[in-house]
């Protein structure tokens, strides 16, 4: 007798456990969904960004090209006025040491016109695109029924400093950016953004 009452006890108990994590189960608030996203990634893995910088540094290849040549030719007067300095005259050194200083600074005032001009069409860029995918991720966000997006970051410089891989979404996000834009990986909504956008990283 006393066993059963024993084991009736215990199946007693258990049933009261089972029951009552059940209630305090239902009773709790559902999990937030938080996810997380690198915005800056995904804005330049866009397609339409990609294309619009690949557009951009076709624009600028030519003036590339002239650095490098104008670089070349001050790489070869260094090495003149270098090999032949001890058999030229006195007038002759300072005439190409004056030429070798003009060209450096006209090197130098040019490399620093396309540092800039580059820099800023590519921020151009940059923000016009991000606008969109800042509009875009709003109604993303509500349609997948996210409670928070959280900027991530990138490996050198988190902002979270772990999250589980499923919890980030940049790559949906392209991808799905992507698919409305009309855009395709090879081959470009405008926002009313509530607070201030990234930068983009400086391209040359």
């Amino acid at each position: 007798m006393m066993r059963w009452s024993a084991v009736l006890l215990l199946l007693s108990l258990s049933t009261l456990v089972i029951s009552s994590h059940g209630q305090s189960a239902t009773s709790q608030p559902a999990t937030p969904n938080i996810v997380t996203v690198s915005f800056n990634a995904a804005v330049l893995q866009t397609a339409e960004a990609q294309k619009e910088m690949g557009a951009l540094q076709i624009r600028f290849a030519p003036r590339q090209a002239q650095l490098k040549a104008l670089n070349d030719e001050v790489e070869a007067l260094r090495k003149q006025i270098s090999n032949t300095g001890d058999k030229l005259s006195d007038t002759e050194m300072a005439t190409r040491e004056q030429a070798l200083e003009n060209k450096e600074k006209q090197l130098q005032r040019q490399a620093e016109d396309f540092k800039n001009d580059s820099q800023s069409e590519s921020q151009e860029v940059f923000q016009r695109v991000a606008q969109k995918v800042y509009a875009f991720l709003q109604a993303y966000s509500q349609q997948h029924g996210y409670s928070a997006v959280i900027e991530r970051g990138s490996d050198a410089a988190p902002v979270v400093w772990y999250t589980a891989s499923n919890m980030d979404i940049t790559e949906q996000l392209v991808k799905a950016y992507d698919a409305q834009s009309g855009s395709s990986p090879t081959s470009g909504s405008s926002a009313k953004p509530q607070k201030s956008l990234p930068d983009a990283p400086a391209h040359q």
